[in-house]
């Protein structure tokens, strides 16, 4: 038959099936003197199959084929349906009808060989692996190894027939094993929702709740070491409130903008021995302090050093101002109701937050840096303030994330 469909060369296999009726335990007289009859319903249902299977109508091919194999055709109606399972796209059932025509003990040696070819070549179809996870990214082990086509969920990869280990794992997340079993080449697909290792795991991370939380209040006490020009100042108390809005991600850096706002009581020393009164309004009050007040619009950007650690940096644009009732000391010249005015000034540093709980934050400003023009009426004899005034804070504070 060389692997032809046939409905041909039909008797002598008609014969065959015909005596083998006769045997002891077949069929009672009765069916075997319907089996001429049925032989030539068979015959004509082979040719109907062979017919359909030529239309491409292979489930009506299957269903003749199977009715003429029923009433006494050859085996080789098998091999016609397997055949048909074939163009249906359907291994499982093609290599059960090949293991049945092969299992039949006279068939012709070339026949038997070209079966047996297809057969294995069934059995011997690669199928392809498909596997997505919740949380994505998963590490994909097969058989121990990452798979060469990719080793991160999702993945798509192919696999040889037989059985093969599937593992998945994730940070904090339960390692996931399935054997599969790799059979015709068939599509093997897995869907995997990964449970949280909550025997091992270690405390969970707020920052790696889901929910992104995209506004950040803050509130700082520190200190503030001041530098006027040339001259250094004593260590000051300060105050900074803060909020900015996370606006975008970007790999594992993220970006936000804001406001801050630096309160500070200064004073200073009168080491040039400044008279402590001015015209026109005689004695100067508090001549050595005064309020100062600087505002930043501000952008950061942020990573996560460790679970529950995140460190920001800081960059702003702002103003600076000072409130004072008279000024003089080192730092001014002596002056009544005075109007130092108002300075653009930038603001550059760092900040560390700890997540307490996924809304409360411990923060710290390990160092942020203030730079300014001097105010007005800030001496040049016989000390020099009236350069760049820099500003160093050290806070820690509370916030939350919202």
């Amino acid at each position: 038959m060389a692997g032809a469909l046939a409905a041909i060369a039909f008797a002598p296999a008609l014969a065959r099936a015909q005596a083998q009726s006769r045997a002891p335990g077949a069929t009672s007289p009765s069916a075997a003197a319907r089996a001429p009859e049925d032989l030539a319903r068979a015959r004509v249902l082979d040719q109907q199959g062979a017919k359909a299977y030529a239309d491409g109508r292979y489930n009506d091919a299957i269903r003749y084929f199977e009715e003429a194999h029923r009433l006494g055709g050859p085996p080789f109606e098998l091999w016609n349906i397997a055949k048909c399972h074939v163009r249906l796209d359907q291994p499982e059932q093609a290599a059960e009808m090949l293991e049945r025509y092969l299992a039949t003990p006279t068939l012709p040696s070339e026949d038997r060989e070209e079966a047996t070819q297809q057969l294995e070549a069934l059995r011997r179809r690669p199928s392809t692996v498909t596997i997505a996870s919740v949380p994505t990214g998963a590490a994909v082990t097969l058989d121990g190894r990452p798979p060469a086509e990719g080793g991160k969920t999702p993945t798509t990869f192919t696999v040889q027939p037989g059985p093969h280990t599937i593992t998945l794992s994730y940070p904090k997340y339960a390692v996931y094993t399935q054997t599969l079993d790799a059979k015709y080449g068939r599509a093997i697909i897995l869907d995997v929702p990964l449970a949280r290792d909550t025997k091992h795991a270690p405390a969970e991370n707020p920052y790696g709740d889901e929910e992104i939380r995209r506004i950040a209040l803050r509130g700082y006490v520190g200190v503030m070491l001041p530098r006027y020009g040339s001259v250094g100042g004593a260590a000051h108390p300060e105050l900074d409130v803060s909020g900015t809005y996370r606006f975008a991600d970007v790999g594992a850096t993220t970006f936000a903008v804001g406001a801050t706002v630096f309160l500070t009581g200064d004073s200073w020393d009168n080491t040039v021995g400044a008279p402590g009164i001015a015209p026109p309004c005689g004695t100067l009050k508090n001549p050595r302090s005064a309020t100062a007040l600087s505002m930043f619009a501000m952008g950061t950007a942020g990573w996560e050093i460790v679970p529950r650690l995140r460190a920001h940096a800081l960059a702003g644009l702002g103003v600076a101002a000072y409130f004072a009732d008279d000024l003089g000391g080192d730092v001014f010249v002596p002056k009544c109701n005075p109007s130092p005015g108002a300075r653009p000034a930038l603001m550059a540093g760092a900040q560390l937050d700890y997540a307490i709980t996924p809304i409360v934050r411990l923060s710290a400003l390990p160092l942020v840096l203030q730079l300014q023009p001097s105010f007005e009426g800030t001496r040049s004899t016989p000390i020099d303030t009236s350069g760049v005034w820099l500003r160093a804070t050290i806070a820690i504070g509370v916030g939350v994330d919202l």
